[in-house]
């Protein structure tokens, strides 16, 4: 079992869950903005059928934009948390992702491990996101699967 460090180094603390769900905000709005502009120019999220006099429209899942814009913010967290120590909201807001043994920037296979992380807490109701309100170490479940933390200036 790996040792987890005592706290963030001095000068640090935890990113509670409200500067991080603004950081989220940062991050995902432009991306789903492209989506969205996908699945209406695709037609992919938009359905429609006429049988009789009777037309039905509904949206689909799974459709291309959602996929696209799943596999963009996918690379794009992996790529940032690795190589930039934060997403862009996260550096808007003065934070960073740090392994939680050592207080150092994540590599790429434990970002990737946090993205995985990531989804995993978003199934139940985003409980797995929530949790990090409560956490004494503001830990979402992708934060303790990848064992990792998210710090700010104190």
């Amino acid at each position: 079992m790996p040792v987890v460090a005592a706290g963030p180094a001095p000068g640090l603390q935890y990113a509670g869950f409200w500067i991080r769900f603004v950081s989220y905000l940062i991050d995902v709005v432009p991306i789903g903005i492209v989506g969205a502009i996908l699945n209406v120019s695709t037609g992919a999220g938009y359905h429609c059928r006429t049988v009789g006099d009777v037309s039905s429209c509904n949206t689909g899942t799974g459709s291309l934009g959602s996929w696209i814009g799943f596999l963009v913010l996918g690379t794009y967290w992996v790529l940032t948390w690795s190589m930039l120590g934060a997403s862009l909201g996260q550096k808007a807001l003065g934070m960073s992702v740090v392994d939680a043994t050592n207080g150092q920037a994540i590599d790429i296979g434990k970002a990737v491990l946090r993205y995985v992380g990531f989804v995993i807490s978003i199934i139940p109701l985003a409980i797995g996101l929530i949790w990090a309100g409560f956490d004494p170490r503001k830990q979402g479940w992708h934060d303790k699967i990848a064992g990792t933390y998210v710090v700010r200036q104190a």
